[in-house]
């Protein structure tokens, strides 16, 4: 099978290699039987504070497809979010809990809207010139059922990933001029 190699090639490639390692994860479990237990986390876009970025030009992964999204005006990742923190909160979770092998857990808050993102970046953080205009495609529907009722998660707000993302990034500029 061959991709694009432009950006739309490479998510592909990404998304691809997500499904793959599904199949293989499940086929394994079906044809074998592990002394362990087999749980497995599917995190949305992880958004947050990101602990090895140094300089506003060192932004990468989701982080950076999402200012990207936001100063270009043209969205790079679906309206699908989950917290870096929440992340990690659902990996001690599942740690702490009797939870049977084969599980799978959707990691993500509800699903977005990119319009009210865009309205909450103009009016709180108008240096970010944010170019983000309706309308937006690409909606996507979550359920999260399994690991709000097993793991008990409470998603942070889509306020507070726009919010950790931005405040990193324009705190890392400012830090950059001085």
């Amino acid at each position: 099978m061959s991709f694009p190699d432009d950006f739309s090639g490479h998510a592909l490639k990404y998304a691809a290699s997500k499904v793959l390692a599904h199949q293989a994860t499940r086929s394994f479990l079906e044809n074998n039987s592990p002394h362990y237990k087999l749980i497995t986390l599917h995190p949305t876009f992880v958004l947050g504070p990101s602990m090895i970025q140094k300089t506003p030009e060192e932004i990468s992964g989701m982080n950076a497809l999402f200012w990207l999204s936001v100063t270009s005006g043209q969205t790079r990742i679906a309206n699908a979010w989950v917290h870096v923190y929440d992340v990690a909160d659902a990996h001690i979770k599942v740690l702490e809990k009797d939870i049977q092998s084969g599980t799978e857990f959707i990691l993500s808050r509800p699903a977005v809207s990119w319009e009210h993102a865009a309205d909450f970046i103009k009016e709180k953080y108008p240096a970010v010139e944010c170019k983000l205009e309706p309308p937006f495609e690409g909606h996507w529907a979550l359920d999260t059922t399994t690991a709000d009722r097993i793991l008990g998660m409470r998603w942070r707000s889509e306020e507070q990933i726009i919010g950790d993302v931005i405040e990193q990034q324009l705190g890392l500029r400012e830090n950059a001029r001085n």
